[in-house]
């Protein structure tokens, strides 16, 4: 039969849908992995019922010497051929169902739990990584996952886990897999997890005959009827999978994005908050009480299983009102997704991320942010309503266009989306409300005052940069130059202990910039990063005390005793610090023969094409600038240190506060202020603070060349070019917030060091020593972090 044939055969929605769930049940039983020994239980075997074609097969088979519980099961996980095998209206779904997720629950049938560290870790372990992937047979398999959870995957509305089968609320699909990604091999410049695979028994009886079965269909027909397309259109309904917002990436970022405890956050607040939706399943598996107790003796795939029997806006309230709380702590510009089994799913390629907004789901192959914009003003202003539609074209009454669709595109394509939606949504209360609804927004957004942020957020914009990490320093600055031309203590100044408190006030965040750009700049300059786990990444908590361990290492060299780097550094030694690094780059480069990068750890591609260029040929990237580049860099940093050490500005702070005050000392602070002032605008100038960078604007031309613009909140501009000689790199794209060292030229005239920072959570702390690599038996195992300056 045709796809057509069978769809005119078995038209009834009815018929089709439980047919569509039969065949998602043998879908989980054929994925799974078992022992030899396994056999079907009875309640399995006996909840299937045949049609008379089936009973005819199941006759053959038997003549075959197939025992009757394999061959029956057989018919199941066939299901079809010329016609149907399987009664679909007679077979007992749910009794099929109960006795599938018995044998799941008593791990006779199992699947990998892929999710969180376990396994990942366990792989680095146990395993060793031949010809980019790993074959274990079958007691291999079965030793490798002994005391690992049962696997979490969801097919239509069932969830596998340790509780068996559980319905969910939701229809998700994210496969059983046999073959799950779980080593990184030894190149540090290869990215992939490359996959396990893992083996099932091919001795137990159900497996042993399936070849059998196969042969005996066949020589009926070598084709089959076209059940396959059937299905296919069948699984497009249901899923309908051209959707924007398919929730079923938050699977994976519920396995891979979450700590333990985060996680049981979020099943104590689905028991407390889903009016009773996730209690009902619990009383059901026997859990009773509180919340947080419940949730204390639950493991990852626990949680995870019973968290998917919730529908997608049940989930993303939970984590966006964890987020929002602070009970799941999302620094600002961390975006959470899942690290080692990220998945994208749909026309769209819709994947699930968590940020400091929480949760949003966005297209990994297009940008459908405008587009969702355009959607959700048309659902606020109902264009076939004669009110909605003369109450936005006065709201876009000055844009000049013959309809209000030519208006609304003129406004959208020439305005920025923030001033478009403060525009707009706030216009009215129902506008916002109706946003709420549509991006399924947690109770209370509305009344944020990051609200219009969510939404950019949830639209999938990208965070245009608003964060200037010197404004409240700048801010200081200028009051004290107000102040100081106003002189303090006279008539018509402002009064000393305002002054003293300015004063105070301003010398904390000057010695919080200089100490983050000294530490960045030893960072940038001497960190190996193509040897790092996190290339090109500045993790500011874990760098900070090592850059100090650096400089204290350089002084210490160098028999200064006057200046020391640690928890509290001085405002001397700081002003000193970039001479310090000035002096300990000039040593290295002297020495550059000591840090030539080895040969096997140089990129394979390097030496297979000449289109790519790999430049970092050093394990200082300082070493692998231009020389012009070098040269220069090293004098900007020696001029930093002179313009703040020969005004002497590490006195200032006591004579501020504490000295006698005259006309004398405020021109001596107008001289300190005006050194300070030269001396950032020359550390922001060179790239050595962490000014973050983000796309301004993108342009191409009919060649395919690309320019993209970034900006800063402080004004500077720089553009990226693409393609580029140096696009395997992995340094950061216009897709993120990147540090520009434009100083830092490694081929003229544009291509610098960037870069991008992460603040430490419990995210980064889960994966921090994420990818494990083992080392190349003919290599010696490096350091991963900076070189000592003492090398």
């Amino acid at each position: 039969m045709s796809k057509d044939e069978i769809a005119t055969k078995y038209g009834d929605p009815e018929f089709q849908k439980k047919f569509f769930r039969l065949t998602s049940l043998g879908e989980l039983v054929g994925s799974c992995l078992i022992a030899n020994n396994f056999r079907p239980s009875k309640e399995f075997y006996e909840a299937i019922k045949l049609t008379p074609y089936g009973e005819e097969k199941l006759q053959q088979f038997l003549r075959k010497k197939i025992p009757y519980q394999e061959a029956r099961l057989s018919c199941f996980l066939e299901f079809s051929w010329l016609d149907l095998l399987v009664d679909v209206l007679a077979t007992d779904e749910m009794k099929l169902q109960q006795a599938i997720g018995a044998h799941i629950k008593k791990g006779e049938i199992n699947y990998p739990f892929i999710f969180g560290r376990e396994l990942y870790d366990r792989a680095f372990d146990k395993l060793t990584l031949r010809d980019d992937s790993v074959h274990l047979t079958l007691s291999e398999t079965l030793e490798f996952l002994d005391g690992t959870p049962q696997g979490v995957f969801q097919s239509l509305n069932l969830v596998t886990g340790p509780y068996g089968l559980l319905t969910s609320q939701q229809v998700r699909f994210l496969a059983p897999v046999r073959h799950p990604a779980l080593l990184h091999c030894s190149d540090v410049n290869c990215n992939q997890i490359h996959e396990v695979h893992l083996s099932t028994s091919q001795s137990a009886l159900i497996n042993k005959h399936r070849t059998e079965v196969t042969k005996t269909l066949r020589k009926e027909s070598e084709t089959p009827s076209a059940w396959g397309s059937f299905l296919g259109d069948l699984f497009s309904e249901t899923v309908n999978d051209a959707r924007d917002d398919i929730g079923d990436g938050l699977i994976s970022l519920l396995g891979d994005a979450l700590t333990i405890e985060e996680l049981r956050s979020c099943v104590t607040w689905l028991c407390d908050e889903t009016s009773g939706r996730l209690r009902t399943l619990l009383n059901g598996l026997g859990m009773q009480g509180k919340a947080q107790k419940i949730s204390e003796g639950l493991n990852r795939a626990q949680m995870m299983q019973l968290c998917l029997t919730l529908d997608d806006r049940d989930l993303m309230n939970c984590l966006d009102s964890l987020v929002h709380s602070g009970a799941i702590r999302v620094p600002s510009g961390e975006v959470r997704t899942s690290m080692v089994n990220a998945s994208a799913f749909g026309k769209f390629r819709v994947a699930a991320e968590m940020g400091s907004h929480g949760v949003r789901l966005d297209s990994r192959t297009m940008n459908v942010a405008p587009l969702r914009l355009r959607h959700l003003i048309e659902n606020m202003y109902r264009l076939d309503h004669v009110e909605d539609r003369e109450e936005l074209d006065w709201q876009l009454r000055n844009e000049e266009a013959d309809s209000l669709e030519a208006k609304l595109d003129n406004y959208l394509q020439n305005r920025s989306p923030r001033t478009v939606l403060e525009t707009l949504v706030l216009a009215r209360k129902s506008n916002a409300v109706t946003a709420c609804e549509v991006l399924r927004l947690r109770d209370g957004a509305a009344e944020s005052p990051e609200f219009i942020s969510l939404i950019l957020w949830k639209l999938g914009f990208a965070s245009l940069l608003t964060q200037d990490p010197h404004r409240k320093f700048w801010k200081l600055h200028e009051e004290m130059e107000r102040m100081v031309r106003a002189v303090p203590g006279s008539p018509l100044g402002p009064s000393l202990d305002e002054f003293r408190g300015a004063a105070a006030n301003y010398f904390v965040e000057l010695e919080t910039i200089l100490d983050d750009s000294i530490c960045f700049t030893v960072w940038a300059l001497t960190n190996d990063h193509v040897a790092s786990k996190r290339p090109f990444t500045y993790t500011v908590d874990e760098e900070i005390p090592r850059s100090h361990t650096w400089l204290q290492a350089a002084v210490s060299g160098a028999s200064d005793n006057l200046l020391e780097y640690g928890d509290r550094v001085s405002l001397y030694a700081l002003c000193r610090g970039f001479q310090v690094v000035s002096a300990e780059l000039v040593k290295a480069a002297n020495r550059r023969e000591e840090y030539v990068r080895p040969l096997q750890d140089v990129p394979a591609w390097a030496s297979q094409q000449q289109l790519q260029k790999f430049p970092f040929n050093h394990r200082l990237p300082f070493l692998d600038l231009t020389d012009n580049a070098r040269e220069d860099l090293v004098k900007k940093l020696q001029e930093v240190s002179r313009v703040l050490v020969n005004d002497e500005v590490y006195l200032a702070r006591n004579e501020w506060l504490h000295g006698r005050r005259n006309l004398t000392t405020f021109e001596k602070v107008r001289s300190s202020l005006q050194a300070i002032r030269s001396a950032i605008q020359l550390m922001e100038d060179s790239g050595f603070s962490r000014i973050p960078y983000a796309v301004l604007d993108r342009t191409t031309d009919g060649y395919g060349r690309r320019i993209s613009t970034l900006g800063s909140a402080r004004g500077f501009r720089f553009s990226l070019t693409y393609p580029n000689r140096f696009d395997w790199l992995d340094l950061p794209g216009d897709g993120e917030a990147v540090h520009i060292m434009n100083s830092a030229v490694f081929s003229p005239p544009s291509h610098v060091l960037r870069f991008t920072s992460e603040m430490s959570s419990d995210y980064t702390e889960m994966w921090s020593d994420y990818p494990k690599r083992k080392p190349r038996s003919q290599r010696a195992i490096k350091a991963m972090g900076m070189a000592s300056p003492e090398e």
